[in-house]
């Protein structure tokens, strides 16, 4: 199997894993605040990646210094703590649907600050449909509003919250595609040491939320565990290191083009499940963000992308 083809398995896979990460998040928020479900899935997480990643360096004769220890874990506190904080607060006032469609305007962010960061090229039609499904963006973030809901500001403040995660995430990905195509970080080291300062870094903000809250620190509920494992297992450990496999062996703009299918993954579980409503105004913004997307990922040159593919293998 090619490697470009490797990677759209290993980017599927983690788009599936995502996309139904986003109801089981809203989900499990109902019986455990935000701070509390990441300090327990990244602790979780850490028991299982940490003695991984120990045989793993020691097995592959992996030398990791303390300055690269540095560079990754700065990044691991921009791409996870910093990201998924602002995301799991963001949903925590807001809804799944609206959640994942405002997170999908990952990829667009990353394409311009491809062209910004890694010289890659950024076309007019590119720069167009950003534009176009910055705008759907926007209709999706003051939907509340515009629907005239009860909690409306309150729906806003998530909605706002989960589009500053997406912008963390997209330069999360451009920077570490930066130090990948430099440093040739290999995806598990990368994925460890992100979830290890993950972990230490959401302490304190656990205790304040503690405080503030005046809840006592004890075990999560029983019916937050379904949800704080998928998230550790499936969404931290296979599913951050699928992307980053995926993401290593192409172009930045085009690995981040699988985000726009987690909505695919997220809607249907959202209005099962959690019994949320498609609205007009959602159904507007989700317009414009596809339209945005399509135009912005119409490829004139089939010639184009052929070269491109064989110049990656």
């Amino acid at each position: 199997m090619s490697s470009r083809n490797k990677a759209y398995v290993f980017l599927l896979l983690t788009t599936v894993i995502w996309g139904i990460a986003s109801p089981v998040i809203k989900y499990t928020l109902e019986f455990i605040s935000p701070f509390a479900f990441l300090f327990w899935r990244f602790l979780l997480t850490c028991l299982i990646l940490t003695p991984i990643l120990l045989v793993y360096i020691k097995k592959k004769k992996i030398k990791l210094s303390f300055s690269k220890f540095i560079k990754l874990g700065s990044l691991g506190l921009l791409g996870i703590t910093f990201s998924l904080s602002l995301l799991f607060v963001g949903y925590n006032y807001t809804t799944a649907i609206d959640g994942i469609l405002i997170s999908s305007m990952s990829p667009l962010i990353v394409i311009i600050g491809g062209g910004l960061l890694l010289k890659e090229e950024v076309t007019r039609r590119e720069k167009t449909g950003s534009l176009i499904a910055f705008l759907g963006t926007i209709v999706t973030v003051i939907q509340p509003l515009l629907e005239g809901q009860a909690l409306a500001l309150q729906n806003i403040k998530g909605n706002f919250l989960i589009l500053l995660s997406a912008i963390a995430w997209a330069a999360y990905c451009l920077l570490i595609k930066k130090v990948e195509t430099r440093d040739k970080n290999d995806p598990l080291v990368v994925t460890s040491i992100g979830f290890i300062v993950g972990f230490f870094s959401i302490i304190p903000l656990f205790l304040l939320e503690a405080v503030k809250l005046n809840t006592p620190l004890t075990l999560p509920s029983l019916p937050s565990l379904p949800g704080i494992v998928y998230m550790s297992l499936f969404s931290s450990i296979i599913a951050f290191l699928t992307y980053n496999m995926g993401y290593a062996l192409i172009e930045a703009s085009e690995a981040t083009l699988f985000d726009y299918l987690r909505p695919v993954f997220a809607a249907p579980l959202a209005v099962l499940w959690l019994n949320e409503a498609l609205t007009l105004p959602f159904l507007t913004g989700a317009f414009l963000i596809t339209l945005g997307v399509v135009i912005t990922e119409y490829r004139k040159s089939p010639i184009k992308q052929l070269n491109l593919a064989e110049n990656t293998l």
